[in-house]
């Protein structure tokens, strides 16, 4: 298990101080899309306002190892 810090960004930076155990890169990047879907869905109105949603992963040693990024090109 690894420690894997999930941080969001929607026109507000939203950083993971704490991290979460996971049990390796393929579990962070499965996580990376469900934090996505889970923003999205919640925060749309924020989303359509900014025009873009970025969720970066990093890893213990602070280093982006996924970066997810949504944009609508009309915003």
């Amino acid at each position: 298990m690894a420690r894997y810090f999930i941080h969001i960004f929607d026109g507000t930076a939203t950083w993971d101080e704490d991290g979460e155990e996971l049990a390796g890169l393929g579990a962070a990047r499965l996580t990376a899309l469900r934090v996505m879907a889970e923003v999205a869905a919640s925060r749309s109105d924020r989303f359509w306002q900014d025009g873009s949603l970025r969720i970066v992963v990093q890893d213990e040693a602070r280093t982006d190892v996924v970066v997810l990024e949504m944009r609508d090109l009309t915003a």
